[in-house]
């Protein structure tokens, strides 16, 4: 007579297509949690690059009395793509500018994410008296979109600029 109690060993299909689905859907899970993670550790140093370019041009201007950063940026007029060099019309950027009059350490400061193109902007208003400095936020709140209109070369300073920093490069977090 045949012994009719076998002992199972391993598992059914369905129980490793159940183990493998549930594996998956948590990957899938946690790669959305690391990619907000890091496009926030990103806008994190853009709003940390933009507040030390602010400082190191408030230094520049105590020293100065304009935040011109002459012969530098573009065609030599302190302004334009900050960390931009070399090129037909920018020879030297503004943040090489601002380390070499020792304001700040390192002339590379520019956008974390090198596809994003143009970094950090740098326009100057008023005679050189005042500026916006820009950048391009992968997760910007209403006010860093609403602020960025007003400042110094936005689309509302001047009405309608068809040539400013948010309209035309997308720009959404400016300083000051």
């Amino acid at each position: 007579m045949k012994n009719k109690n076998k002992s199972k060993k391993g598992f059914t299909l369905i129980e490793l297509l159940v183990v493998v689905s549930i594996i998956s859907l948590l990957s899938s899970v946690l790669l959305v949690a690391f990619s907000s993670a890091r496009s926030k550790a990103r806008d994190a140093r853009r709003r940390s690059d933009l507040a030390q370019i602010a400082k190191a041009l408030e230094l520049y201007y105590d020293q100065n009395n304009t935040y011109k950063v002459s012969g530098y940026g573009y065609q030599g007029g302190g302004e334009g793509w900050f960390g931009w060099e070399p090129g037909i019309n920018y020879l030297k950027s503004v943040a090489r500018g601002l380390m070499d009059a020792g304001f700040l350490s390192n002339p590379t400061v520019d956008d974390p994410d090198s596809s994003r193109w143009p970094g950090y902007i740098i326009y100057l208003c008023n005679n050189s008296q005042s500026y916006s400095i820009s950048a391009t936020l992968e997760n910007p709140t209403a006010a860093d979109i609403s602020h960025v209109a007003t400042v110094c070369n936005g689309s509302l300073n001047p009405p309608g600029n068809p040539n400013s920093i948010d309209a035309k490069y997308g720009k959404n977090l400016a300083l000051p």
